[in-house]
């Protein structure tokens, strides 16, 4: 990489190929976002709000916002202002959460089940399409990859953290 090569002295000590594939997972996943916009986009969607209305769908009845924001990979100052708009648009709505009415959660309205039920079958078909060249191994070892990568995102946000609280 001439980058890298050119700044050897400050940078000399971080492997080449780990680059590469840094810079090739980021191709990679900005043309999967770009591949599935437009379909998102059709619904009134981003991938923000599809993955929050999926967690909600898949974690019935209802999920806390901090639950949420976990679940999508926002914070949970970004998940407050994700969640109004999806309640200004009808798709979710504030649900009492067991005995405590003071701890809120949020649960789908029929009009995000409805959304969810029309958008899901577009998105898991264009899913499918953009894996099918990968045999079920190929797939199985891209999965494992990239949890792999996600470990290292979360070692990274934990590093992070304990630099802002030791400033």
């Amino acid at each position: 990489m001439e980058v890298l090569s050119r700044r050897r002295e400050a940078l000399g000590h971080i492997d080449p190929e780990a680059l590469v594939a840094a810079q090739d997972f980021l191709r990679v996943a900005k043309r999967m976002l770009g591949a599935f916009g437009e379909a998102f986009s059709a619904h009134g969607l981003s991938p923000s709000r599809y993955a929050a209305l999926i967690a909600l769908d898949v974690q019935r009845p209802s999920m806390a916002p901090s639950e949420i924001a976990d679940r999508v990979g926002v914070t949970r100052a970004t998940v407050t202002g994700l969640i109004d708009g999806l309640m200004r648009d009808g798709l979710v709505t504030y649900a009492a959460e067991g005995t405590d009415r003071r701890r809120k959660s949020i649960a789908l309205t029929r009009k995000g089940e409805a959304l969810i039920d029309v958008v899901v079958p577009d998105i898991f078909k264009r899913m499918a399409e953009l894996t099918a060249p990968l045999s079920p191994d190929e797939r199985r070892l891209a999965v494992r990859i990239l949890g792999k990568v996600e470990d290292g995102l979360a070692s990274a946000r934990l590093a992070e953290t304990k630099e802002e609280t030791r400033s």
